[in-house]
């Protein structure tokens, strides 16, 4: 940063004390706790700035500030540099659909691998759920909204990526090159287990709606009255994929997505003639259920009295909006907010379970106790279809 900007920084933040002396600001809308941070930012600045052992290069400290403060909001936050500006505006091209299989979620300074595909790249490998990704080719997603990670991930089939990653079992970090394929592994399960269809939805965007009808209505002839629909580590970006699951079991106006002021920007509703399922229906979800399957998770609660089970879900209910700033570079702002048509949102916190149901994290080896526990009682619950109260 050069003196000048920064001596203009010094003189910005004077203004903000005399205006908070005032109380001008307060009614402004600030708060006052806002202030004392600035203050302290100020303070800390001053104290780096004279005491660090080299002359610091303060145009690369405020940067970090920058990337600081867009990271202290949801995973959809982010500051941009003009280079990356110019990628996001660019997006993906129709041949950038292939990426080395895995399904991924912002925790922290690093993105966490919550799902793998079967007989993906990432599989090949031996990348697995619980790995933390630090670095995507070269880039460090410290400073990367989820978006953007998801984003550098993609390419062109047969191309490679490298991955700085910490494998969680063996306690060893290691860069590792990946490559790139379309998605085989089936987007979908379905399955009947003691009277009970279980639903594990994989990838909502490959979801074939229509295959899925037909085999709703087999497991129906099947004996299945019930209809558990399994939604942990089902992790998807795009909300709007929701309503075209949902309207298979429900009708009606679904969700909208509105703006700080109230003001709705789009809505969601169900537009097939007839249900698809018409018996009892229940969702499992986990801390890794995030975006599209929350809203599917609410939208089945609130029109169809579905049971939710499980673990308090990620929370990522909001849609970023691009802000580009006059000096160069730019903004990712969660600037948008899904909500049902009531207002009740998911962001941040997540959506709490009726009945909470822990896992023991034990799954891939056909142990899995949190379905055990919930198809129990879900089987069990009473023919009128309450939910029930949570534990």
């Amino acid at each position: 940063m050069s003196r000048s900007r920064l001596l203009l920084l010094c003189s910005s933040l004077a203004v903000v004390v005399f205006l908070l002396g005032s109380g001008a600001a307060l009614k402004a809308g600030a708060g006052e706790g806002t202030f004392r941070q600035m203050l302290l930012f100020s303070e800390v600045l001053s104290y780096v700035v004279d005491n660090y052992v080299d002359p610091v290069d303060t145009d690369k400290l405020m940067r970090g500030a920058d990337y600081g403060l867009m990271g202290g909001l949801d995973a959809h936050g982010a500051y941009l540099t003009q280079e990356d500006v110019d990628a996001w505006k660019r997006g993906t091209g129709s041949t950038d659909d292939a990426d080395p299989g895995i399904s991924v979620l912002k925790s922290g300074p690093v993105i966490q691998v919550v799902e793998v595909a079967t007989g993906s790249p990432a599989e090949s490998i031996a990348i697995a759920a619980g790995d933390q990704i630090r670095k995507i080719g070269g880039h460090s997603v410290r400073s990367l909204s989820l978006d953007q990670s998801q984003r550098l991930l993609k390419g062109a089939p047969g191309s490679t990526v490298e991955i700085d990653l910490f494998r969680v079992k063996d306690l060893k970090r290691e860069v590792v090159t990946v490559g790139r394929a379309a998605r085989r592994d089936a987007p979908y399960l379905l399955e009947v287990k003691t009277g009970v269809a279980i639903l594990k939805i994989r990838d909502f965007d490959r979801l074939p709606s229509d295959e899925l009808v037909q085999e709703l209505a087999a497991v129906k002839d099947r004996g299945a009255d019930r209809l558990l629909i399994d939604l942990r580590d089902a992790a998807a970006l795009n909300t709007r994929r929701a309503a075209t699951v949902a309207e298979l079991f429900a009708s009606g106006d679904f969700l909208r997505l509105s703006d700080r002021n109230g003001r709705v920007i789009e809505k969601l509703a169900g537009t097939r003639p007839k249900p698809a399922w018409a018996g009892r229906l229940a969702v499992l979800v986990n801390g890794a259920t995030a975006g599209a399957s929350e809203g599917l998770a609410m939208i089945l609660r609130d029109k169809t009295s579905a049971a939710i089970y499980g673990e308090s879900t990620y929370g990522l209910g909001t849609e970023p909006k691009l802000i580009e700033l006059p000096e160069g570079g730019g903004l990712l702002v969660p600037g948008y907010v899904w909500e049902s048509p009531a207002g009740k949102r998911w962001n941040a916190d997540g959506l709490a379970p009726d009945k909470v149901v822990k896992s023991d994290g034990r799954r891939d080896d056909g142990d899995d106790e949190q379905l055990k526990k919930t198809l129990e009682d879900f089987g069990k619950a009473d023919a009128a279809g309450a939910a029930p109260k949570a534990a």
